[in-house]
């Protein structure tokens, strides 16, 4: 929390040097010197309320919980019309994690002085942590009406518009701050995970830069540089900055996930793999670390054909992530499939003809995750005409801000659309779908791959837009979900039953589609495609509606950021090793073998 203003003095300048000795010692984090400045002012003036709230932080900076709140207290007691007492009261309570007591704290500081920028700001952050997003808005705006160049309110305001997914108000935020005060590494940090996390690579990479360039300690800055150059395909820059993340943090679950995945021959390697599956294998380790470094343990086995070993290892990472996360909620993701299919019928689209605009740039790419959505991208991508978006979160908020008060369910977002508010959502997404294309791209691609999910909004906001919809062999794709480290909100992913009955739902919910969508729709088998390149590239594109240019057969040349677990894949020529590859497993995950053993792979 801030606490530029907690430690000045209250009126008299002759308080000034407390002060000054108080934070040089604090500086060089030598407790006992900051205390003893104190404990000498106390001896002059016993009930100095300065010196007793300045001790406050002291003690709990020196983790003496019982001296703090004692010391605290005292402050408040002696000067109890200084809202400064109480807002460094309150930030005693918030190390100590007290939240009710630290918001009732700030809460009196601002009561007292309605213009103390800090008290407003720490209320909102303390707000922040008990998740009352509304007053923690209302709270740290009004810190920045007080003071208007305060870096750590935007970054926290960010943080939380970031929570509210109102994206662009929270990089607005991130810029601020960057703005506001030059020096802050933390503001260009979080500044570049969110453009990073919106496609803008390679400004998110000079940002990371910049930050380590003020802060070189600092490890979310090399681990956010370090998935950057990832995305840039510069795989030797990403294992050094993860080497830096663990030779400075050496627990860091997600920086050695990532280094065991890429990592082939380094002379740490044999030290931080023993590392790994000591923490996988112990019960001590939280489960979600245990599921990151697990899955990376799982990637650096694969590579090296040791399928038991990998086996193994996404075995407890997945059973880790299940115990966090949750199973797979069959029954509610059978009434969703059942309420698009029961809804969303040829009667339904042709009454709503005149919804959405007339543009035919939007492509969606739709499938189940890791079943070629993101090679069909890159073969697209790589025409002169075309471009690439990545996976966009946009439809689905829209989707999900579109619906009624009275409705919650995302799925019916489309039902909610008429003539005038769906074209409102369609210019929107285009902003965001053209945000990073190339002016006079005649086609632009969405590849998230469970849009197939809203198919219908995204019908009738673009009633001429196309559709590609990628498949592959069930047990190939479910044991290549299985294996990667998805979003723990992806519950589907961690079990086989569940990655079987989740493909099946899709499947039942994409035959719906090709019967009432009214749109086209183009199918891409990934089998097909590896084992014929040529032939599958030039149907994408003669579907697309453009001229073939023979570029898209060099797809893995084309110098662009790729976001997503296929990006190592897709940086080379076409291969087939991927066909088939359960069968190197299925001595060693027979439960993947029977969940999917009903499968068949017929074509439509």
């Amino acid at each position: 929390m801030s606490g530029s203003s907690t430690c000045g003095p209250i009126s008299q300048e002759s308080r000034q040097p407390l002060l000054k000795a108080v934070m040089i010692a604090l500086e060089g984090k030598d407790w006992l010197a900051a205390k003893q400045v104190c404990q000498e002012r106390l001896n002059v003036v016993p009930d100095d309320p300065d010196a007793h709230r300045y001790l406050g932080q002291i003690y709990s900076l020196w983790g003496k919980r019982e001296s703090a709140l004692q010391s605290a207290t005292q402050a408040t007691a002696l000067a109890p019309e200084d809202s400064r007492t109480w807002s460094d009261l309150g930030r005693v309570h918030v190390r100590l994690r007290q939240w009710a007591l630290a918001i009732q704290s700030f809460a009196r500081a601002v009561d007292l002085d309605p213009h103390h920028a800090d008290g407003w700001h720490n209320l909102g952050t303390a707000l922040k942590q008990i998740g009352d997003a509304e007053r923690a808005f209302v709270a740290l705006k009004q810190a920045l009406l007080i003071d208007p160049t305060r870096a750590e309110t935007y970054i926290t305001l960010g943080n939380l518009l970031v929570d509210a997914e109102q994206l662009d108000e929270a990089v607005q935020c991130f810029e601020f701050a960057a703005a506001n005060d030059p020096t802050l590494a933390k503001a260009r940090s979080r500044l570049a995970h969110e453009l990073s996390h919106r496609g803008q690579v390679v400004r998110a990479e000079s940002l990371f830069r910049q930050s380590l360039g003020m802060d070189p300690e600092n490890v979310h800055s090399w681990f956010g540089l370090g998935r950057t150059l990832e995305d840039l395909g510069q795989a030797e820059a990403a294992l050094g900055c993860y080497r830096n993340v663990l030779r400075r943090q050496s627990g860091h679950g997600m920086a050695l996930g990532h280094y065991l995945a890429l990592v082939k021959n380094d002379a740490e390697e044999t030290k931080w793999v023993a590392s790994a599956r000591i923490a996988v294998e112990q019960d001590a380790t939280p489960d979600e670390a245990k599921a990151l470094v697990g899955y990376g343990l799982a990637k650096y086995y694969d590579r090296r054909k040791q399928y038991a070993e990998a086996a193994q290892a996404g075995t407890r990472a997945n059973a880790a992530r299940r115990r966090k996360a949750g199973p797979l909620d069959r029954t509610a993701l059978t009434e969703r499939v059942d309420g698009i299919i029961d809804t969303y019928t040829q009667e339904f689209f042709a009454a709503r003809r005149f919804c959405g605009i007339g543009t035919d740039q939007p492509v969606f790419i739709v499938g189940l995750p890791r079943s070629g959505t993101t090679l069909t991208e890159q073969i697209l991508a790589a025409h002169p005409q075309l471009h690439g978006a990545g996976e966009l979160p946009d439809l689905s908020r829209l989707a999900i801000r579109s619906l009624p008060a009275d409705k919650n369910a995302p799925w019916q977002a489309a039902a909610a659309l008429n003539d005038m508010n769906s074209r409102a959502h369609a210019h929107e997404y285009l902003d965001a779908l053209r945000a990073s294309a190339p002016p006079g791209c005649l086609r632009i691609s969405d590849k998230q791959p469970l849009n197939f999910f809203q198919l219908a909004f995204a019908a009738l906001s673009f009633p001429n837009a196309r559709v590609i919809h990628c498949r592959r062999d069930a047990r190939d794709n479910a044991l290549s979900i299985w294996m990667e480290n998805f979003n723990p909100d992806q519950r589907y992913a961690t079990d086989f039953d569940d990655l079987a009955f989740f493909t099946a739902q899709e499947r039942r919910l994409m035959a719906h589609w090709y019967d009432v969508l009214p749109l086209k729709i183009l199918d891409m088998r990934y089998e097909e495609t590896v084992a014929d390149l040529e032939g599958q590239a030039r149907q994408l594109i003669e579907f697309l509606g453009v001229p073939w240019d023979p570029q898209c057969l060099d797809f893995h040349k084309h110098d662009r950021a790729v976001q997503t677990p296929s990006r190592w894949q897709v940086r080379q020529p076409i291969y087939t090793g991927s066909v088939g590859r359960w069968r190197q497993y299925a001595d060693y995950l027979p439960e993947l073998v029977t969940a999917f053993a009903d499968f068949c792979e017929e074509p439509r």
